[in-house]
Parts: C-alpha cells; sequence; structure tokens
C-alpha cells in the first residue's frame, strides 16, 4: 500500500494499481488507442466503469474486484482456471486475478502454508 492507501503492485521497477492495470488492460484490449476506450460500448464487461483508469467511488465494487470478474469470465468462469492463467507476460490484470492486492495473495497463502498449532481433543497444552 501506498501512503495514499492504494495497493500497488511492483514489477521490477514499475509500480502499478489495480486500476492502472484495468487502464493498460483496456489500452491494449482496443489496439492501443485511448480514443477507442474512451468509446468503447461494452457495458456487459466487468471492467467497463473503470476503463478511463480513474476512481469510480459508485461503481459497486473495487477494482480489483472487477478485475476478478473480468477473469471468471475470461477462463469460462473456472475457479481453477483462474489459479492456471499462464498470460503472466501478456495481461496487464494477471497479478491481480485473484481478486485482491498481490501482497495480500503473498500473506494469506504464507500464512496457510506456514505451520500450524496442533489441538487434539481433551488435551490441553495450556500448562494449567
Amino acid at each position: 500500500m501506498t501512503s495514499t492507501g492504494k495497493n500497488v503492485y511492483t514489477s521490477g521497477m514499475a509500480k502499478i494499481t489495480p486500476i492502472k492495470a484495468i487502464r493498460r488492460f483496456c489500452i491494449a484490449c482496443q489496439g492501443g488507442s485511448a480514443a477507442m476506450v474512451r468509446g468503447c460500448d461494452d457495458t456487459s464487461c466487468a471492467l467497463y466503469v473503470w476503463r478511463l483508469g480513474e476512481e469510480q467511488p459508485q461503481a459497486g465494487r473495487s477494482g480489483v474486484q472487477a478485475i476478478r470478474c473480468h477473469c471468471l469470465t475470461c477462463s469460462g468462469g473456472e475457479r481453477a482456471e483462474v489459479r492456471r492463467c499462464a498470460a503472466r507476460e501478456t495481461c496487464a490484470l494477471w497479478s491481480f486475478r485473484f481478486g485482491c492486492s498481490p501482497e495480500t495473495w503473498r500473506r494469506v497463502r504464507a500464512r496457510k502454508r506456514g505451520a500450524q498449532p496442533l489441538l487434539l481433543p481433551g488435551i490441553s497444552l495450556g500448562g494449567r
């Protein structure tokens, strides 16, 4: 997170917010034309309200949630396909495909893979 509270993704030297990632994706989708992104009329796209790269408080969902929705649509609604997505080098949205920032994903994954306390019914390890 930045000092302004925005999620950022660090790739090498570049930092990118989910909203900037959406903007990059939309520009690539429209053949590199910012004017075509402005004129896009695909209102069924999960990224539509975010396409101009600006905060949208009235959108009803966050930028990363919109990315997650788009990724699920792209992969035919299959969560496992989103996880296996191989478009790392070609898709600006790839880092946010789980619906959270990459930093959050790494923390959750490390916590789940880390050592867990062994809890046995009827045995107290509290030293009482």
